[in-house]
């Protein structure tokens, strides 16, 4: 899956500007509803901003942003076998 895909995946029905609001909740510097966009159109996110949305959440949040470390950085987030299989 790619990065727009899992956007578009969790974005489901929420606005840019919603999903933006929601993924910058408790970050110390907002999202906003441009990035979004430009991750839907392809333009790959700042690792750092997506490392943080990881780290800050273990959520649905966490999860959104595992799947796009896994993308970013295949080598260091590859999945987990056990949970795989």
């Amino acid at each position: 899956m790619n990065i727009s895909e899992i956007v578009s995946k969790y974005r489901g029905e929420k606005s840019l500007r919603e999903f933006a609001i929601d993924l910058s909740d408790h970050l110390p510097e907002p999202i906003s509803y441009q990035s979004i966009k430009n991750w839907e159109d392809g333009i790959k996110p700042s690792y750092y901003t997506i490392l943080a949305i990881f780290i800050t959440y273990d959520d649905w949040r966490g999860a959104f942003a595992l799947e796009i470390l896994r993308v970013l950085k295949p080598e260091l987030y590859k999945p987990d076998p056990i949970k795989s299989v």
